[in-house]
C-alpha cells in the first residue's frame, strides 16, 4: 500500500511523546472557586513534585526525547523542575500562560498570551519555542492564524488527521505544520478525577483498558504509516502504579520500525518534504 507520507531512514511510521506540564494550573483554569484550595492544588502539584522525576528517568532509560508542552507560569513557579527537563535535552513548547481556555477569548488577549508565554520560555531555554498546543478547552476561528502570526513552526491542538500537514489559511498553504492528536491518546480524561471533573463524576478508568486503547491505536498507526501522538500528564501518569503504562508503550515502539521524534523534528520533516515536492 502506498504511504501518504514518508518518514526518515525508511521508518514505517512516526510517533511523538508529549508531556503536558499542567500541574495545578489545569484545575485552576477549570474553576478557581472550587480548586484554589491547598487540598485541590495538591492534585496538580504531585506532577512537579513526584511524577516528572519518574518520567524523566524512564525517558533516559529508553533514550527518548519528548516534547514538554509548558504553560509559561510553570517556568515561574517551578523553575528548578523545568531546568531538569531542559538539562535532559527535551523540547519545551508553549501551552498557554496559565492554561487558559481560549474559547471566546478576544484576539488581542490571545495574541498577548502567545507573546508573553513565548518570551518567558525563551528567557529560560534561550530559544523561542517552536511549538504550541492549546490548553484543554476551545478556541476561536482566528486562533490558528494568531499562532502562525506569532512565529510558531508547528501546532498540535487539533484532531482532523492521522498525519501532520501544512495548515491552510484563506485557501493558501502556510509553513505552519499541524501535528494532530486524539482524545483517546491523552491520559488526563481517563485518569484524573476532581470534585467536578469529569462531568458526571465517572471514576478513574481501569489502567489495563486505557493501555489497551493506546496499544491498539499504536498498532493501527504503525500499519497505516501514520503519526502516533501520545500525550501524558505527570500528575496522572506519574504515580507508581501507572508508570507501567508509559513503559509498555515505549517498549512496543522500541521493537518496531517507528521514528520517535519531537514535535520540532516532525514539523521540520514535513516542511522538508513539502519543499522537495515543490522543487520537483
Amino acid at each position: 500500500m502506498k504511504r501518504e507520507i514518508t518518514w526518515p531512514n525508511g521508518r514505517q511510521s512516526a510517533a511523538m511523546l508529549s508531556v503536558m506540564l499542567d500541574a495545578e494550573f489545569i484545575w485552576l483554569s477549570m474553576d478557581p472557586r472550587k480548586y484554589d484550595t491547598p487540598k485541590h492544588r495538591s492534585m496538580g502539584e504531585y506532577g512537579p513534585r513526584r511524577g516528572i522525576a519518574r518520567i524523566l528517568r524512564l525517558l533516559d532509560e529508553y533514550q527518548v526525547k519528548a516534547t514538554f508542552f509548558t504553560p509559561a507560569v510553570f517556568a515561574e513557579v517551578y523553575p528548578q523542575v523545568l531546568e531538569k527537563v531542559i538539562a535532559a535535552g527535551h523540547e519545551i513548547a508553549l501551552h498557554g500562560y496559565r492554561h487558559e481556555d481560549f474559547d471566546g477569548m478576544p484576539a488581542v488577549q490571545q495574541r498577548e498570551i502567545l507573546k508573553r508565554g513565548s518570551e518567558i520560555l525563551e528567557s529560560v531555554t534561550g530559544t523561542s519555542p517552536a511549538g504550541f498546543r492549546l490548553p484543554e478547552g476551545g478556541c476561536t476561528e482566528e486562533t490558528l492564524a494568531l499562532i502562525y502570526e506569532a512565529g510558531f513552526r508547528y501546532d498540535s491542538s487539533f484532531f482532523d488527521h492521522d498525519i501532520p500537514y501544512l495548515a491552510e489559511m484563506n485557501g493558501e498553504r502556510t509553513s505552519l505544520v499541524e501535528i494532530p492528536t486524539r482524545w483517546e491518546l491523552i491520559d488526563f480524561p481517563y485518569l484524573a478525577w476532581g470534585d467536578s471533573f469529569p462531568a458526571g463524576n465517572d471514576r478513574v478508568a481501569i489502567y489495563d483498558d486505557v493501555l489497551d486503547n493506546w496499544l491498539r491505536e499504536l498498532e493501527a498507526s504503525y500499519d497505516g504509516g501514520y503519526c502516533y501522538v501520545l500525550s501524558v500528564t505527570p500528575q496522572t501518569i506519574g504515580s507508581p502504579g501507572r508508570m507501567f503504562m508509559l513503559r509498555t508503550v515505549l517498549e512496543r515502539i522500541a521493537r518496531k520500525n517507528i521514528w520517535l521524534a519531537t514535535g520540532a523534528e516532525i514539523a521540520d520533516h514535513v516542511r522538508m518534504l513539502e519543499s522537495g515536492e515543490r522543487r520537483t
